[in-house]
């Protein structure tokens, strides 16, 4: 359905519990955090959209691209849902921001010549609201000329200026200018051999590479990515990668009860300096703490300076609650941390909610003193350069 009160040239599209309950549950199989909302958000302004045209005159049937199910690979990798609209492509970029400032469109969805689009919707999604906004179109053409490229992200962002505010016109160019180019020309993308494929699935299967969207050149990785049987791998080697890893249970720590990696504080502070005891047992809270463990974290590097020490510690509170202190510390024989080592505290959804960056001369960073109920998850990231650990826990 759509809303009497909103602005007649844009689409707002109702939201129901069932579709919303269903979205969150079918995300739950992807391999991280972000790519489980990212997988949320699509499935919603899919699930929305579809629903929606089934009752418009002025569209024929719409059908899911790229071989859907298949969708649930490349929400893995990739923001975005191709839509077929009688041989015309249409693409939904779903966005939580609440500004309409711009469009911000993966490469995926415009330099690879299959995925590339006719049109790009911009979608505004509200979950928690039950509505999603598409409130702006552009073309493809328009999106090679007017977009700003962003190569370290490797999006394309298009000023709000130069979109198309009125779906009315989306409409009518649809229904009656269909022979009109609406996409620019597209380099090929050089094919893979069998032999390069599989040395990217080996180097790509791995914890540390968050975002393997981002860890090859992008005609290799769009080469790997437009191959349906290829891109269905990827994604499932992902999820078993995933699927094994360990969730670190923060109760049976109160238990007595701790997992093999997690090490008392003494086991590190016997060679590194009385200065990492003194900061740890000093911070607000570890004094009464009645949990205190640490892990050691490699972060990729061969030299032994890129190796840090994650502290955490434990201090309960009444109603199920517990507080939860988390430092970074640099391991034996250094006295600094990494310059730009970050590290960050994310919800279950991916979201970062606190994070802080060390500087040229920081024998260890702290995040803020945060509480969590019995059985809520979160996830503690440290970050440097390009590698990215992340340790899980559920309380």
């Amino acid at each position: 359905m759509t809303y009497a009160f909103v602005d007649p040239r844009e689409w707002l599209l109702e939201i129901s519990p069932t579709v919303q309950a269903q979205s969150w549950q079918q995300s739950q199989v992807y391999a991280t955090p972000s790519s489980r909302w990212c997988a949320f958000i699509n499935q919603i302004c899919l699930s929305a959209f579809l629903n929606w045209i089934s009752t418009e005159e002025s569209f024929s049937e719409a059908s899911v691209g790229h071989s859907y199910p298949g969708n649930t690979a490349f929400w893995e990798f990739v923001n975005g849902t191709a839509i077929l609209l009688e041989g015309k492509q249409v693409v939904l970029i779903p966005s939580e921001a609440i500004d309409d400032r711009e469009l911000e469109v993966p490469q995926e969805w415009v330099d690879i010549p299959s995925w590339a689009a006719d049109y790009y919707l911009a979608v505004q999604v509200h979950p928690d609201g039950e509505w999603v906004r598409i409130w702006a179109y552009t073309t493809h053409s328009e999106l090679k000329s007017l977009a700003n490229y962003d190569p370290v992200d490797r999006t394309y962002s298009v000023d709000a200026r130069h979109l198309t505010k009125d779906l009315n016109a989306f409409s009518l160019s649809y229904q009656f200018c269909r022979e009109e180019e609406t996409k620019a020309a597209i380099a090929p993308i050089p094919q893979l051999s069998t032999e390069q494929a599989e040395n990217l699935f080996q180097r790509l299967n791995n914890d540390s590479v968050t975002f393997p969207r981002l860890s090859v050149p992008f005609t290799t990785w769009g080469a790997l990515l437009e191959n349906e049987q290829w891109r269905q791998r990827l994604y499932e080697q992902r999820q078993q990668t995933q699927s094994s890893q360990v969730q670190v249970n923060l109760s049976r720590w109160l238990e007595g009860v701790y997992d093999t990696a997690w090490k008392t504080i003494e086991m590190f502070l016997q060679s590194n300096s009385k200065t990492l005891a003194f900061n740890f047992r000093s911070s607000s809270g570890i004094g009464v703490a009645r949990v205190k463990r640490a892990k050691l974290i490699d972060l990729g590097m061969e030299i032994e300076s890129q190796k840090v020490v994650l502290l955490v510690a434990l201090i309960p509170d009444t109603n199920q609650q517990v507080s939860i202190r988390v430092q970074l510390h640099p391991t034996s024989g250094e006295l600094y941390l990494p310059i730009n080592t970050k590290l960050a505290l994310l919800l279950k959804s991916g979201e970062s909610i606190q994070e802080v960056r060390a500087r040229s001369k920081d024998n260890y960073i702290q995040l803020k003193l945060f509480s969590g109920e019995v059985g809520e998850y979160f996830s503690i990231q440290v970050t440097l350069e390009n590698c990215q650990i992340t340790e899980n826990f559920v309380i």
